[in-house]
């Protein structure tokens, strides 16, 4: 068997097809980014995968993360 064939749709924004990343900050920014999530009326997750592409276009790649939270 090889492996599954990339899919596009509704079925590639299956959660199970996203990966999850861990990332540790101190207390103050933890903060920061709560306020700015509540401003925003967003969420961490969100504002995250923003920064990520945001990132990436910097850095000139394509922007092509996505939030898997979103319909």
């Amino acid at each position: 068997m090889g492996r599954k064939p990339k899919t596009t749709g509704a079925r590639a924004r299956d959660p199970g097809g996203f990966k999850s990343v861990l990332v540790r900050i101190n207390a103050d920014g933890w903060r920061a980014l709560k306020i700015l999530a509540v401003e925003n009326e967003t969420t961490l997750n969100a504002l995250a995968v923003e920064a990520f592409n945001d990132l990436l276009k910097k850095r000139g790649k394509r922007a092509v993360i996505e939030n898997p939270l979103l319909d």
